[in-house]
C-alpha cells in the first residue's frame, strides 16, 4: 500500500511515492516550471499542471510499481501565494508567487493603519507576496471581480479533483497575512475594514482531511484511480518538519537551506517573538521559526559570478561542478574565513526589506575562497540569531536536524555544527515537504493514528556531524563581537 506525496514549490514540483507500513521512499521525480516571461513572480497555470502531471506519471513509471496500490494523495505547496477565481469558481489568475513585489511599502503601511491592532493576530505579519495583501492591492487597483481566493496547493489539489470545494488548511491559512493565526481561523474583523468580502476567503480545514478524489480526467493521464482520496495539503514549511520526523517539541529545531533558509521547531502554544514567525502546524499546535530571505540564493548568487568568471576563460561551466568546486577550495580555508564576514541580506529581512547585504574586513589577501566560506558562514549566523531567539531551556537539548539542499554539502553541514555548537543530523530523504505530504496522507487514510507515529516513519543517515570543539569557541566569539550587533540592526 502505497501514498503519493506531491511537493508544489517555487520553481518546481517533487512527486514521491511512500509504502505505508515500513517508510521506503520508492522514487522522486521533479519536474521545473519556472515563471512567465516577462514576469518575475507569476506562474503559467496550464504549465504547471502539466509538469504535476508528468512528475506523477514518471515516478511511477520509474518505480514500477501498480499505480491502483497507491491509495492516497497528500500536497505540499509554496506558502503566501495567490491564485483569483471568478463567481462561477473559474480561475482568471496565474500562480502569483510569493515572490510578487506589487505591496509596496507605502501599500502595506496603508493596511497597517486601516487594521491597527488587528494585524497583530497574523503570526507571520503582513508583506509583499503575501496572498492578503495581494488580494487587497488587487481589488483596489483593478477591475477584476474576484469571486475567490486560494493558495497554490489549494489550486492544485481543486485541479486534480475537479472538486470546486475553496477550503485550505490551518497552516497554508496562516501564512496569508489577514488569518488570526492564535484562533486558527480568518481574521474577519481585519477582512471587514478593508472592505473584502468574507465569502471570497476559502474554508479552513485540517491537513489530514480528505477533499475530494482524483478526478477521470486526472486518472486517465497518470494511472491513479479515479477517487484516490486528496488532502487539503499543507505548507511547505510546516509539512518539510513533518518529513524531518518533527511533529512536537522534543524533535527538535529543523535548518532548512534551500533558496531561503528557516530555523524552526514545533510547539503546542503560539509564541511570537521579536523577528520570528508563528505558522499553525498540521493536527494542532504552531509553527515557530526565523526565516531568512537569502539562505542557498545567496551561494547561488556567488556561484552565477563564478561561472561568469569561468566563462571567460573560455570554458563550459556547464563541464565543470561549480558547486563541488567551490566547496572543494573553501574547505581549505579556517573558520572565520580570516577575518571576512558576509552580511546575508540579499533580500533584506522579512521585517526590514530595504537592508542590504555586505562584506565586513575585505582586505587584498582575501580570494575566491576566503568570500564563499564567508558566504556559507554568514548564512548559518543569522539563522543561529533566529535559533536563539526560539531556544529556551524546555528545548536545549533537543536534536538538529538539517534539510533542504544546502546539507548536500558537508563543508556547509559542518560549519553548521560548529556555529550550533551540536551534532547535527541528516534525513535520508532530502525532499522532507514531499515526503511530509505523503505522511500526512497516511495519517488521513488512518493508516497512522495520528502524526507523531507517521514521524517515525523518517529515516536518519546513520552519520551524524559533531561539532569541533576549537571551531565552535572560535565561531561564538567571532557571533559575539560581529555578527550579533548586525542582526539586532
Amino acid at each position: 500500500m502505497y501514498s503519493l506525496g506531491i511537493d508544489l514549490g517555487t520553481n518546481s514540483v517533487k512527486s514521491l511515492i511512500l509504502k505505508l507500513d515500513n517508510g521506503d521512499i520508492l522514487g522522486i521525480a521533479q519536474k521545473g516550471y519556472g515563471y512567465i516571461i516577462g514576469t518575475s513572480a507569476e506562474q503559467d497555470r496550464d504549465y504547471v499542471l502539466k509538469m504535476v502531471v508528468e512528475s506523477i506519471r514518471q515516478v511511477i513509471a520509474d518505480t514500477g510499481i501498480n499505480a491502483e496500490q497507491i491509495r492516497c494523495v497528500g500536497l505540499s505547496g509554496q506558502m503566501h501565494g495567490t491564485v483569483l477565481y471568478n463567481r462561477s469558481g473559474e480561475p482568471i489568475s496565474n500562480i502569483i508567487t510569493w515572490e510578487d513585489d506589487r505591496c509596496d511599502k507605502a501599500f502595506l503601511d496603508e493596511i497597517t493603519e486601516i487594521g491597527g491592532e488587528e494585524i497583530e493576530k497574523s503570526g507571520c505579519g503582513i508583506a509583499t507576496g503575501f496572498m492578503g495583501p495581494t488580494v487587497y492591492h488587487i481589488s483596489r487597483h483593478s477591475n477584476i471581480e474576484i469571486g475567490h481566493v486560494l493558495l497554490p496547493t489549494d489550486w492544485i489539489r481543486q485541479e486534480l479533483t475537479d472538486d470546486k470545494t475553496f477550503t485550505t488548511d490551518h497552516s497554508n491559512g496562516s501564512s496569508a497575512g489577514f488569518f488570526d493565526t492564535q484562533k486558527r481561523d480568518w481574521n474577519y474583523h481585519l477582512i471587514s475594514k478593508l472592505g473584502l468580502r468574507e465569502s471570497i476567503f476559502p474554508k479552513v480545514a485540517t491537513t489530514t482531511t480528505f477533499d475530494g478524489g482524483i478526478s477521470k480526467q486526472i486518472a486517465e493521464v497518470t494511472g491513479l484511480n479515479i477517487g484516490t482520496p486528496v488532502t487539503v495539503g499543507g505548507g511547505d514549511q510546516p509539512l518539510s518538519m513533518i518529513g524531518s520526523g518533527v511533529s512536537d517539541l522534543s524533535g527538535g529545531f529543523i535548518l532548512n537551506i534551500g533558496t531561503g533558509s528557516q530555523v524552526s521547531k514545533a510547539g503546542e502554544n503560539y509564541l511570537k517573538k521579536e523577528d520570528t514567525i508563528a505558522f499553525c502546524f498540521p493536527e494542532r499546535g504552531y509553527s515557530l521559526l526565523g526565516a531568512a530571505l537569502s539562505g542557498g540564493a545567496s551561494l547561488n548568487w556567488w556561484r552565477t559570478i563564478a561561472e561568469g568568471c569561468v566563462s571567460m576563460y573560455g570554458l563550459n561551466p556547464t563541464e565543470i561542478s561549480v558547486f563541488k568546486e567551490m566547496s572543494r577550495v573553501t574547505s581549505e580555508v579556517s573558520p572565520g574565513a580570516d577575518g571576512l564576514a558576509f552580511i546575508p541580506y540579499l533580500s533584506g529581512t522579512r521585517a526590514k526589506p530595504n537592508l542590504k547585504a555586505s562584506f565586513i574586513g575585505l582586505t587584498r589577501h582575501h580570494g575566491f575562497a576566503h568570500l564563499t566560506r564567508a558566504i556559507m558562514e554568514g548564512v548559518i549566523f543569522e539563522l543561529y540569531y533566529f535559533y536563539e531567539k526560539l531556544m529556551d531551556q524546555s528545548n536545549y537539548d533537543v536534536p538538529l536536524i538539517g534539510a533542504g539542499g544546502g546539507f548536500s554539502s558537508e563543508l556547509w553541514t559542518q560549519i553548521s555544527a560548529d556555529v550550533f555548537d551540536k551534532e547535527v543530523k541528516l534525513t535520508v530523504c532530502q525532499e522532507q515537504a514531499a515526503l511530509g505530504a505523503a505522511l500526512t496522507a497516511g495519517v488521513g487514510l488512518g493508516y497512522y493514528t495520528d502524526m507523531k507515529q507517521a514521524c517515525k516513519m523518517v529515516r536518519y543517515k546513520p552519520k551524524t556531524i559533531s561539532s569541533k570543539k576549537e571551531n565552535a569557541e572560535k565561531y561564538k566569539e567571532i557571533y559575539d563581537k560581529l555578527y550579533r550587533s548586525y542582526m539586532e540592526l
